[in-house]
Formats: C-alpha cells, structure tokens, sequence
C-alpha cells in the first residue's frame, strides 16, 4: 500500500518480528507515505533471510491493533463473505497496488486470489503478509474451525487448529482457500428492541456499525419493524439515506477532530465507498473537504476529545 496504511503495516511487521526476537529496520517513511517499492524490499529480504512464516504470524499482533478504526470496521463483518469485501474496500481506499480477489464463496468456504498487474504481481512475502492478516481477522470476526491452504495444483494447509505453518519453498502462495466450521459467532445486531424512538435505535445501530452495506430492508429487519414503517418514521430525517448519511459524517468528523488516522481509514471506516465518495459527500454536508475539516477542527495535543453533531 503506498500511504499511511503501508507505513502502519510496516510497523505491525516489525512489531511481530520483534515478538518473535527478530530486529528488522524499516524503511524510513516521508511522513505517512512509505513507497511501495520501499515496503517491498522489505517484506521480500526478511523473506529471504528468516523465511515466510513470520510474515504470516504478523497476523497474531492484529488482536494488539483492534482500536484501529480499519481493524474495527473490519471486525464488525457479519460473514466471512462481507469481511473480504470490505477488505476489499480497504485497499480501494488505501490504493494498494495488488488486490484479494473473492473467487469462489461457499457455506463453509471461500477461495480468495492475490493478484496485482502483470508487470508487478504480488510477491511470496507480500501474499504471506496479507494471508495472515486475513486467517487472523477470520478468527476474530468469529469464525471457527478455520483451516487455510494455498496452492492449487497440490493445496498445502497452512493454518490449522490456531497454528500457522510454512508453505514450502516455491509453492504457489497467491491462491487461498478457507474453511470454517461455524461463524455463529460473526457480529451482528440480533434483534434489537424498538422503543418509542425508533429514530434513536436507527440512529445507535448505524453509528455502531459504519461500515456496513446498510440498507432501508436491513436496517428495519434489525430493528424488528416493516420497511414502509420505518421509511414513515424516518421522513423528518431526511429518509433512510439521509439519516445514513449524517450518521456516517458525525462518525468521520469524530475520527477528523480526535484522532490522526489517514483520511483513507477514516473514510473506509465509516462506509464511503471510495475516497471520492468521502471527500465529496462529507464536503456537501460540511460545506468543507476532509482534509480542510481535520485543519481547522483537529484536536491539538492534550486537548479534550470532542463529539462533533452534524445536522
């Protein structure tokens, strides 16, 4: 990944190689950007000299980061299906040069590619480095039972019964499939109880769940109502798609005001689509861009955090 996502990503590897008494030097970052070539050269020498299974046990530190607001909104998946897709959505955000392409989804199952451009295909390291954020994630979202192999012509398991083991030298490492027992455990809201303020309920279960593909058939489903009545009741709110949209720009104004996350995670976060869809949906509402927002409002350091509304 070219920005801030590559250099937090950097420092989640040394991090893990430090957990495991390997000391690696990062390359330097410009702030935070780290060029894709820099972050390359780094996955594929620890590669070379420790071998791929720490690049996938950086997964393991993924539990030390679930504050993240980008590990967050990824936790909060409701399917293994819905977790890639929003990984997905990440790296549309972040601009990742390569992408985890969903290629076949079952029950139990789903087999994912790393792919990139033909002139810079993923290397080893980097499908390592991402294989084991991903089984991890799977893990903490709720899957159970979870089995991960790679390969097509000969699959070797990698991950199995919590332990992660190294693919042979020259094995196809761009393949994935995974395999669960159970995802009972996925988020999800379950029903909540609608009160006499069925704006309020709306309102708590979008804000808890950002990055979700809400719809007006979702959102009434969770909160136990029909469709026709919940469009009735949210008319004062601008409709569905109104309150959505408000919700999600009090959550990223938060994020803007009191944190430093890149404007990318902020975005992903709270459920833009892509970058473009951030900057100008938040402008619309706000009358000023992301970027201009996080100037004028940005909490200084030692400042109290502060609760934006958005009307």
């Amino acid at each position: 990944m070219d920005d801030f996502a590559s250099s937090t990503l950097v420092a989640a590897v040394q991090r893990a190689l430090a957990d495991g008494g390997i000391i690696a030097v990062a390359p330097p970052a410009d702030g935070a950007l780290l060029a894709f070539e820099a972050k390359r050269r780094f996955l594929t020498g620890i590669a070379q000299e420790h071998g791929l299974l720490p690049l996938l046990h950086v997964g393991l530190v993924v539990p030390k980061m679930a504050s993240d607001p980008a590990v967050s909104a990824l936790l909060e998946a409701r399917s293994p299906s819905e977790l890639f897709e929003r990984w997905s959505r990440l790296e549309r955000f972040t601009h990742s040069r390569h992408r985890v392409v969903l290629r076949e989804a079952g029950e139990r199952y789903l087999v994912a590619e790393h792919v990139g451009p033909s002139s810079a295909p993923p290397e080893p390291a980097e499908n390592a480095l991402v294989l084991g954020l991903l089984t991890v994630l799977l893990t903490m979202a709720g899957a159970r039972g979870v089995t991960v192999s790679t390969g097509r012509d000969d699959p070797q398991v990698i991950f199995d019964n919590g332990v992660f083991t190294a693919p042979s030298r020259g094995a196809d490492t761009a393949l994935w499939r995974f395999a669960w027992s159970s995802t009972a455990l996925f988020a999800g809201t379950g029903g909540s109880p609608v009160g006499s303020d069925v704006v309020s309920h709306a309102r708590r279960l979008l804000a808890a769940n950002l990055a979700r593909r809400w719809s007006l058939h979702g959102l009434a489903a969770d909160l136990g109502t029909s469709t026709r009545s919940l469009q009735r009741r949210l008319q004062g709110t601008g409709g569905f798609q109104g309150l959505l949209g408000t919700v999600r720009t009090e959550g990223a104004a938060h994020l803007l005001i009191n944190s430093r996350h890149a404007l990318s995670i902020v975005g992903f976060a709270c459920g833009y689509a892509d970058q473009p869809h951030f900057t100008r949906d938040f402008k619309r509402r706000t009358a000023v861009t992301p970027a201009a927002y996080r100037q004028a409002f940005g909490r200084q350091p030692g400042q109290p955090h502060v609760t934006p509304s958005i009307s």
